[in-house]
């Protein structure tokens, strides 16, 4: 009898485990490099901008001789969660004229990446000037 109980408890113990893996595996990487002809600065400070116009998402830290922007959504209900509330982008320099934005790959799974992106990209957009008709 106590050798089924020990059974039951290591299987129940298992599942219960196996069951708390699964958020890394079903949330999709954001892997999509945004590249734009901007001058490196004007590149950061927007994307700076973007993210910090965004509620929810608060800056955490700066650097901007690495190109990091780091930020913490603050829209949580669990304490358990700290690691998938805090993303990490990354502005290099592509060449001159030319830079890229992306997030870090350790924070790729992290929720609301993709809107960031996304609010980063039409920021970035709007900085672009149209080729004006000869």
């Amino acid at each position: 009898m106590k050798n089924i109980l020990t059974a039951m408890l290591v299987l129940i113990l298992g599942l219960g485990l196996a069951g708390c893996n699964t958020v890394g595996k079903v949330l999709p990487i954001n892997d999509e490099v945004l590249v734009y002809k901007l001058p490196y600065d004007l590149t950061y400070l927007r994307t700076m901008e973007a993210i910090d116009d965004k509620g929810a998402w608060q800056l955490e830290e700066t650097d901007k001789e690495k190109g990091i922007i780091t930020v913490r959504d603050t829209n949580y209900s669990r304490l358990d969660d700290s690691d998938l509330r805090v993303i990490t982008f990354v502005v290099k320099r592509v060449d001159r004229g030319t830079t890229s934005v992306s997030i870090d790959p350790k924070s790729q799974k992290v929720c609301g990446g993709k809107e960031l992106l996304k609010a980063i990209s039409e920021a970035l957009g709007r900085e672009i000037k149209p080729d004006s008709p000869s």
